[in-house]
């Protein structure tokens, strides 16, 4: 999924700028084709050795997949930051795509999208990371706001976790009757989930339980409350919409 569905299609707007840096990403997109086809290789050998044949040899490159050497982990590509960060931006993308789904917005629809950050350091990271959205998620104009950020009236939204919020812009594009509807039950169920867990916190046998468990139902609650707010902000925003019809 991450190869085909995110780096080949990142890798396409690269391959149309300067020739510099095409060649470096066809070097990179080359190397994890490569590397793709020799983990696939003991669980599909026919099909994997026909497309490795088709790959543009390397020098010491074996004449074939069969008794070529299986990837090794290379320590010196490991790199946490990057990988926190195309994670973020995955989520956020995730979001973007189930919204344009549950909108119905055709696909050359390019809606503006606002991306609201609760710290100065997730906004750090989805600022490097507009041109990569825009590519996935096939989004107009993308914006990266802080917490105290300025949205632009008429905005569906959906948190992504309780680390940010995806705003987009659907005046004029959405039934809003059903989409107030779709909120109303998003803040009914999340609220339930948390009656849930203060019956579960509010229980006698509470004490008994360990101190980690604890922790991450009381960091579980208060995402959720987080959720619900916007949540509840969103729905304000359509009635709002549609009393100005």
């Amino acid at each position: 999924y991450e190869l085909c569905d995110v780096s080949l299609e990142l890798s396409k707007p690269v391959f149309g700028s300067e020739p510099g840096k095409a060649k470096a990403q066809q070097a990179v997109l080359h190397k994890c084709l490569d590397a793709a086809m020799r983990l696939l290789h003991p669980t599909m050998p026919f099909v994997t050795e026909e497309l490795w044949q088709r790959l543009a040899r390397s020098p010491g490159d074996t004449d074939s997949i069969v008794i070529a050497p299986y990837p090794e982990v290379e320590a010196g590509l490991v790199d946490a930051e990057a990988e926190a960060q195309v994670k973020a931006m995955l989520e956020a993308v995730g979001v973007i795509r189930s919204m344009r789904d549950s909108y119905a917005l055709k696909p050359s629809q390019r809606p503006t999208v606002y991306i609201k950050c609760r710290t100065a350091e997730m906004q750090a990271t989805m600022q490097t990371q507009t041109d990569n959205i825009q590519t996935l998620a096939k989004t107009g104009e993308l914006k990266v706001v802080g917490a105290d950020g300025e949205v632009e009236f008429g905005c569906g939204m959906r948190p992504v976790g309780d680390a940010m919020e995806v705003h987009v812009l659907l005046k004029g594009m959405v039934d809003l009757d059903a989409e107030i509807a779709k909120l109303e039950k998003s803040v009914a169920s999340k609220t339930k989930e948390v009656q849930k867990i203060k019956d579960t916190m509010g229980a006698p046998t509470w004490d008994k339980v360990p101190a980690n468990v604890k922790e991450q139902t009381s960091a579980k609650n208060d995402s959720l409350q987080v959720e619900i707010a916007a949540l509840e902000k969103a729905l304000e925003t359509f009635k709002q919409l549609k009393a100005a019809q």
